[in-house]
């Protein structure tokens, strides 16, 4: 019963892939006037360092069903996130990709490196999303399992920058009183 059952998951995923690779595009450059969508911003907290600078996030049906589909490849401060989503494939794909696999508090589980095009099926059942990356970029981030990961937008990281600039010009204008 479950070998039958993962055969129809895989049989699906596959039409689906297919389908979409056949008639998809790259997304459409934003129109005169318009902004592009403002990228999220993926961080490792454990580290302190950023993963992914321009992610884009998969929340609704047809993003995640699209995924990087089209694509023709990712930058290392490229990514993408599926949530939710605990298996993924690489079937239309046209390059590699690092999967990570990541709980429900945004924590590492499982990383795949560098999974070739044509992937019928990758899972991991401790997953709540998964993160999509450039091959080779979870070893360039020094990703492992265990690291959390943190996804904020780029004016909450910009906030969070000036705040720290603000503590440090605060700490230097203060003077130490000597203790009594």
């Amino acid at each position: 019963m479950l070998a039958r059952s993962i055969s129809a998951f895989i049989l699906l995923h596959a039409a689906l892939a297919l389908d979409a690779a056949a008639g998809a595009a790259p997304p459409a450059p934003p129109a005169a006037g318009q902004e592009q969508e403002e990228y999220m911003i993926c961080r490792n907290v454990t580290k302190g360092n950023v993963v992914a600078s321009k992610l884009t996030v998969a929340a609704t049906r047809g993003a995640r069903r699209e995924g990087l589909l089209g694509r023709s490849s990712l930058t290392p401060d490229e990514g993408m996130l599926i949530a939710p989503c605990s298996s993924v494939h690489t079937i239309g794909m046209k390059f590699a990709i690092d999967v990570v696999f990541l709980d429900d508090d945004r924590r590492v589980v499982e990383i795949r490196p560098s999974v070739a095009p044509g992937v019928p099926l990758l899972v991991c059942l401790q997953a709540e999303s998964t993160l999509e990356l450039a091959a080779g970029t979870a070893a360039l981030r020094h990703l492992q399992v265990g690291d959390r990961l943190v996804i904020v937008t780029a004016a909450e990281e910009k906030a969070k920058e000036q705040e720290k600039e603000k503590g440090k010009e605060k700490g230097k204008g203060e003077e130490k009183k000597p203790a009594k």
